[in-house]
């Protein structure tokens, strides 16, 4: 554990720790459920390298699914016909595309940039989807990709990382 985390964790277990003439408050804890301890302590940092890599592994599977069968995706390109060379030329691009942040997301290769293009791309299929078909199922479910790019976008800790 690096030492700024470890002096950072003494400062606030000394802030708060109650003074002789302040009792403890009872802390309320809902049936069933525990209060945090050194089991999500250890978790907690792990939980953005966790996101990450699963939205990685999403964009991978889709990246690699619009490569191997791009035909089957045309479909969901607006506007230009789903029978012509362009929409089949966009879809492989889009595919390269999703491939490579799923790649670098995974193997936490420029990380931010990464998530940031993840979340452009994803907003753009979010949006897209929406003007063309309205909210479905598959709209939801790439607002749901979109919230978890926003999320890696945003974290602070990033562990296994490659760094230049």
């Amino acid at each position: 554990m690096p030492r700024r985390n470890r002096m950072a964790r003494a400062a606030l277990r000394a802030a708060e720790r109650p003074s002789a003439s302040v009792a403890p408050a009872p802390v309320a804890v809902a049936s069933g459920s525990h209060p945090p301890g050194p089991a999500i302590d250890r978790i907690q940092p792990w939980a953005p390298v966790v996101a990450r890599v699963a939205l990685g592994l999403v964009l991978l599977w889709f990246g690699i699914h619009e490569l191997i069968q791009p035909s089957l995706w045309t479909g969901y390109v607006p506007v230009i016909p789903s029978t012509s060379h362009l929409a089949l030329a966009l879809v492989l691009v889009h595919g390269w595309a999703l491939s490579v942040l799923g790649v670098a997301l995974c193997l936490g290769v420029a990380t931010r940039m990464a998530a940031a293009l993840s979340a452009l791309a994803l907003l753009e299929i979010v949006i897209s989807l929406s003007l063309t078909g309205g909210v479905t199922d598959i709209v939801a479910r790439d607002l749901g990709v979109f919230g978890l790019a926003v999320a890696v976008l945003a974290s602070d800790q990033h562990r296994l990382v490659l760094r230049g």
